[in-house]
């Protein structure tokens, strides 16, 4: 269990790891996707500065005197659209590939928002492009327009004038016809300059046309790369508050695991000291068990020896009586010996007489007596009736002995 909680532990610090580090880069994305907004902010400063810039251009056109400089201008400008129109459309496909990738980007659970301010950037920067571009052709649209315009006033005007000048000099003769000849030749060439001016304007409208869809279409782009971006950003939101969730749910398991690791070490502590304990009880009772034993042996012993003592005492009574039976015979054949026979032969013949008997009388006892009954018998004693002299049990030949010189 403590081995599984560990494991668990280390799995949601690598986790926790892992989502501070997708928070810090999210924090980045986020800072750049602000500043990426603070500078589409400064467009609205960017398109009036355009649009001066557009008048100061509009008033130099306006100072152009020649119309050849003009078509000049015409053409360059044409061959810079083409080459535009090509960048532009390029710029289209990578857009499109780029608005598909983000939408692939939006099924995965980290979104590149990289990716999407980059292409957020390229879209703005086409769009300012096509304003640009856009403010350009319309100033220089109007310009050509009102040259048009004064061209064909100017030729109105020559014509009115050669009219005029024809009716005055229909009689001036060969003179006159050579000045209409030059007019009418002048006049055509006008006309001629006139048509071509007015195909490029009208080529140039229809391009212009195709420009305002393409701008248009570029515009809704940026729009739908700006839903992208809000919805990237929410979901953004939704993984910054799965993480605080994933956070909060780590630091509960944190507070859990302390709280069960304190636990344990508490039960391990008790379990430790219940184990000390059994051990002294057992310990305690293996002593017990052998001091049973012990006494048991030592109240078996203690009844032996105690059996033994009775034994001894009774035996000890039995020869005490015995031995003042024997005393007081011996004291009646004394005086029956003294009134018949002489000491001497009466004390040889009690000294034979009371050895034989008592050892008669204690032979049978001595042998089936065992060595503790012999050790008994030195414990207890024998005194004399007359001097009180104590001598062993074992000792008691000694005694008549004695007994016989303290009478003499």
């Amino acid at each position: 269990e403590r081995h599984r909680l560990l494991e668990i532990i280390l799995a949601l610090e690598t986790e926790k790891e892992k989502t501070n580090f997708h928070l810090a880069e999210k924090e980045k994305e986020i800072q750049r996707l602000k500043d990426q907004l603070k500078s589409r902010n400064s467009t609205s400063s960017l398109l009036n500065q355009l649009e001066e810039k557009t008048k100061e251009s509009e008033r130099r056109e306006q100072l152009l005197k020649s119309l050849s400089e003009e078509t000049d201008i015409l053409k360059k400008q044409l061959s810079t659209a083409t080459t535009r129109l090509s960048e532009l459309e390029s710029k289209a496909s990578t857009l499109h590939l780029s608005q598909n990738m983000a939408t692939s980007f939006i099924d995965s659970p980290v979104v590149n928002v990289h990716a999407v301010e980059i292409q957020l950037k390229d879209a703005l920067e086409k769009n300012q492009q096509w304003l640009v571009y856009d403010q350009q052709r319309e100033a220089y649209v109007r310009g050509l327009t009102a040259k048009i315009i004064e061209l064909e006033q100017q030729s109105e005007a020559a014509a009115h004038s050669l009219q005029q000048q024809a009716k005055k000099n229909d009689s001036e003769g060969y003179l006159h016809e050579e000045k209409q000849k030059y007019y009418n030749h002048l006049l055509m060439n006008i006309k001629k300059k006139l048509e071509i001016e007015q195909q490029t304007v009208t080529h140039l409208s229809f391009e212009l046309n195709e420009f305002r869809r393409k701008y248009e279409e570029a515009k809704k782009e940026v729009l739908d790369l700006n839903n992208l971006l809000t919805s990237q950003r929410e979901a953004d939101v939704q993984h910054l508050e799965d993480n605080k969730y994933k956070m909060e749910k780590i630091l509960k398991l944190k507070k859990e695991n302390e709280i069960s690791r304190e636990k344990l070490e508490e039960e391990k502590k008790r379990s430790e000291e219940l184990l000390s304990q059994v051990q002294f009880l057992y310990t305690s009772l293996l002593k017990q068990q052998e001091e049973h034993t012990k006494v048991a042996l030592l109240e078996q012993q203690i009844q032996a020896c105690t059996l033994d003592f009775e034994n001894e005492k009774l035996d000890r009574q039995n020869m005490q009586h015995q031995l003042h039976k024997v005393l007081k015979e011996l004291r009646r054949a004394r005086e029956q010996i003294t009134r018949l026979e002489p000491l001497k032969q009466l004390q040889d013949y009690v000294r034979i007489e009371s050895s034989d008997l008592f050892q008669g009388e204690h032979e049978d006892k001595l042998k089936t007596n065992s060595p503790k009954r012999s050790t008994l018998l030195d414990e207890s004693f024998l005194e004399c009736p007359k001097c009180k002299a104590q001598y062993p049990t074992s000792q008691h030949r000694e005694l008549l002995a004695h007994i016989d010189f303290c009478d003499n």
